[in-house]
């Protein structure tokens, strides 16, 4: 029985090499040509030589690199979000005196929370919203919305039955943009509605200006695009001309232009941006440049227009080095390396991918 065993293993290994042998004479030894010596005599298990796959050129790592990249860009257009958050987070009215008297600000959430009940019995009421404002700052600074929202909304019950008109309607806006942020759309509204209100009280044209805006983004996260179009062509930017506020009014085509990228419109979005960066050159809102050349390169990648998406994010890019904007480098990085794998230009778009993972890995 054991040598019936030892019989049959013979007979299938010399099966096993005779399909081997056949296999490599009907195949092309190493077609691509990498093999240059290896030993004709061998005679063991197995073919004589390995075939094996052509090294992967750079060009292909990099096909690669960049599709595997590519789901990414919604948390970088997150960052370009939450960095438009802390720029149009608004400060109360004692902001400058609370900072004289309270900077450096306290180091953790105790000695925050001590000195804002310290505040409070002392019935100091201007400056416990104005801190506690500024603490809600802090923490959107650190990305802790949920803290953010939770002091505000604090500040808010703590002034809105006092006499402190200006710093509830502060307040009031701040906690609509992080409940914005945040997607709670319901709450946002309602408080934008009142902030809106307030302004009309006071007869404001800018603060009217500045809650439609917001409320136009609003109502386009709620895809109700007609009304938020509307909110800022109809009603914000006529009240911009008449109080001559020409940097709201360049803020406001920058976000009637996202309005229209969201729903995929980018020749109009890019008639507004084109209308943003005229006055914003010509009034030299040096700030507002970079974000604007973004968004047209943007528009114009999308389109398929690369050269001149090129064009735009390269001046983008030289605007955003400028002024050490971080966020924008990392997201116009993105876009340029992807036009370059587009056009063939290799050697740029490794480039723009190693420092897109410099400005990532220091970023996130």
């Amino acid at each position: 029985m054991f040598n019936k065993v030892r019989v049959l293993l013979a007979l299938g290994l010399i099966i096993l090499m005779s399909g081997l042998k056949a296999q490599s004479d009907s195949e092309v030894l190493d077609p691509a040509g990498f093999v240059t010596k290896y030993n004709p005599k061998f005679k063991g298990v197995g073919p004589e030589v390995y075939v094996l796959p052509a090294p992967r050129t750079k060009e292909e790592v990099l096909v690669d690199s960049y599709q595997e990249k590519k789901s990414f860009y919604d948390s970088i257009a997150r960052e370009l979000d939450h960095q438009n958050l802390v720029e149009e987070f608004q400060l109360t009215s004692n902001a400058s005196y609370i900072k004289q008297q309270f900077d450096p600000y306290p180091s953790s959430p105790e000695k925050w929370t001590e000195l804002i009940n310290s505040l409070k019995k002392n019935n100091n009421t201007r400056l416990a919203v104005g801190l506690t404002n500024q603490y809600a700052l802090e923490a959107i600074k650190q990305k802790d919305i949920k803290k953010a929202i939770s002091l505000l909304g604090d500040a808010l019950a703590l002034v809105q039955h006092t006499e402190l008109r200006e710093e509830a309607s502060v307040v009031q806006f701040n906690l609509s943009n992080a409940h914005l942020y945040q997607g709670s759309y319901a709450d946002a509204d309602a408080l934008q509605e009142r902030y809106l209100q307030q302004a009309l009280n006071n007869k404001s044209n800018v603060d009217q200006a500045n809650s439609l805006v917001r409320v136009a983004l609003i109502r386009a996260y709620q895809k109700e695009y007609k009304a938020a179009e509307n909110s800022i062509i109809r009603r914000a930017i006529p009240l911009y001309n008449k109080s001559k506020d020409p940097q709201g009014k360049t803020k406001a085509w920058i976000q009637l232009a996202k309005i229209y990228q969201i729903q995929n419109k980018h020749t109009e979005a890019q008639w507004f941006l084109i209308q943003a960066r005229e006055l914003a050159k010509a009034r030299n809102f040096k700030m507002d440049l970079p974000e604007i050349e973004y968004m047209l390169g943007y528009s114009k990648f999308i389109q398929q227009n690369y050269s001149v998406a090129k064009s735009e994010l390269e001046h983008a890019k030289i605007l955003a080095d400028q002024e050490n904007n971080k966020v924008l480098q990392l997201a116009i990085h993105d876009k340029l390396g992807e036009i370059d794998m587009i056009m063939g230009n290799y050697e740029d778009a490794a480039e723009h991918l190693f420092q897109y993972w410099k400005l990532r890995r220091e970023l996130f």
